[in-house]
């Protein structure tokens, strides 16, 4: 039985986190149902029985977009903001949204769709918090290929493992701020 059952989060929660995080980690085809339940601590059979499909908990696992507009800081702070709200899910064994984006997209019945519909919901953020109103977006365009790098590298690809939370918030939220900056010195 898994750590999250024990201290009380549902079978339902136990197994849409894991979910969320395998999917993130491995794709839609490099996570089977027994993999989830495993990782969750049920049976396989229980998580067809909450769920129906592995289709069906897919969509229910695609990453949280919210986190984007719940940033409060000042723009010259959303970079590291960006950069540790990464770190702190890496830390916390939660699942990362934008390490699932080539995930959500590709997997999705609809690729074409799903790429317009999730790169709109991005760039909308994103560009609504830095205040990037270029035609283009082309300022918010670069942080989020920035972030999905960073998600991807972070959590695919086990990198930045070695360094210190803190020097790693400061040194890629820097990289990040710079395009942040960018935009905000393009609108004076």
């Amino acid at each position: 039985m898994s750590a999250s059952i024990k201290d009380g989060i549902s079978s339902r929660d136990a197994v849409l986190d894991s979910a969320g995080r395998l999917f993130g980690e491995r794709g839609y085809r490099g996570v089977t149902v027994r993999d989830i339940a495993s990782d969750a601590g049920v049976s396989a059979a229980l998580v067809m029985k909450l769920y129906g499909s592995k289709e069906k908990l897919f969509a229910a696992a695609k990453p949280d977009e919210s986190l984007l507009s719940e940033l409060d800081v000042p723009a010259s702070e959303l970079g590291a903001t960006l950069v540790f709200r990464v770190l702190m899910r890496r830390e916390r064994g939660l699942k990362e949204p934008w390490a699932m984006l080539p995930f959500v997209i590709q997997d999705s019945p609809t690729p074409d769709a799903a790429r317009t519909e999730t790169r709109e919901r991005y760039l909308s953020s994103i560009a609504g918090l830095m205040g990037d109103t270029t035609p283009e977006r082309l300022y918010a365009s670069t942080v989020i290929a920035l972030m999905a790098g960073f998600g991807e590298a972070v959590r695919t690809l086990g990198m930045f493992a070695e360094w210190d939370f803190d020097e790693l918030v400061a040194h890629y939220g820097a990289i990040v701020q710079v395009q942040i900056d960018a935009c905000r010195a393009a609108r004076t």
